[in-house]
């Protein structure tokens, strides 16, 4: 598959993990949720690599990398599952879905040069993005601006770190493999939660009942990263990047159905762009 279909399967996993993540950072808190969450993918994606045929890399010099790709992601996600609990959902999802920007930003910096034809693909992905996240301002409560204000910078704090973990990922991928990286900023991530909480000197507790929604986040989640590396293996990893960026969308569909969330017409356009925009990057 080219890197267009692996990013839409990446935004397809981490829309439902991060749709799933509302509920259980609102009963959990974001932090303890997705230690929950990141502890499932460590151990499945642990027994992955102990029994396979994979042949590990250990290349010390470049370990930095996956170190803030895993760091970069725990941040990432707490502050993007504090954003959605905060809601709405069909606001923050867009917004934190925006890193492709600085992230095509950054390779086009580093010497990618994409055809027109993924100029104007990518454009209307990136486009859709915002007007999604720019026509949900009405859906605002005016009595609370300041809470709103706050959600959107929790909201960007977490797409810049999108931004980042993005870039460190996919400079790994050529390194270590799709599933090593993946693994590693697994363990990464693990250690940097399990050391927060131990500065808080207090564990994260999660009642068994919670247990089945962790699981299925767990998966979600690991397999969200897995296939955008599998695709930044690939020379266009610039559209792989993009194509991912559409779990906002697949996340406020998701709001819309089951939470009631209004959408006005011009989020709909939005997600329409989106969907467009990865439509022609997969051709």
């Amino acid at each position: 598959m080219n890197p267009a279909l692996w990013g839409s399967l990446s935004a397809l996993s981490l829309g439902i993990a991060d749709f799933a993540g509302r509920f259980s950072g609102r009963a959990l808190g974001a932090d303890v949720a997705y230690f929950g969450v990141l502890l499932v993918g460590t151990i499945v994606v642990s027994a992955w690599v102990w029994s396979s045929d994979i042949t590990l890399v250990w290349n010390l010099s470049h370990l930095w990398l996956v170190a803030i790709c895993g760091v970069a992601t725990a941040l990432m996600t707490i502050l993007l599952y504090t954003a959605l609990v905060r809601g709405p959902v069909s606001v923050v999802a867009p917004i934190v879905a925006s890193h492709p920007v600085l992230v095509l930003i950054f390779w086009v910096f580093m010497g990618t040069r994409p055809d027109a034809i993924q100029w104007m693909a990518m454009s209307f992905t990136i486009v859709g993005v915002i007007v999604v996240a720019r026509s949900g301002g009405d859906l605002i409560r005016t009595d609370r601006p300041g809470h709103f204000r706050t959600t959107l910078l929790i909201a960007g704090a977490s797409c810049l770190a999108y931004t980042v973990l993005v870039i460190a990922g996919q400079s790994a991928v050529p390194i270590y493999g799709n599933i090593q990286t993946l693994w590693l900023s697994r363990i990464f991530g693990l250690g940097f939660l399990g050391v927060i909480f131990l500065l808080r000197a207090k564990g994260p507790v999660i009642p068994i009942r919670w247990w089945p929604l962790i699981l299925v986040q767990g998966a979600l989640d690991s397999g969200g990263y897995l296939f955008l590396f599998v695709g930044s293996e690939l020379d266009a990893r610039h559209i792989a990047a993009v194509t991912a960026s559409a779990f906002g969308a697949v996340t406020t569909i998701l709001a819309r159905v089951f939470l009631n969330e209004r959408m006005r017409i011009m989020q709909w356009i939005g997600v329409l762009c989106i969907f467009s925009g990865i439509a022609v990057l997969a051709i």
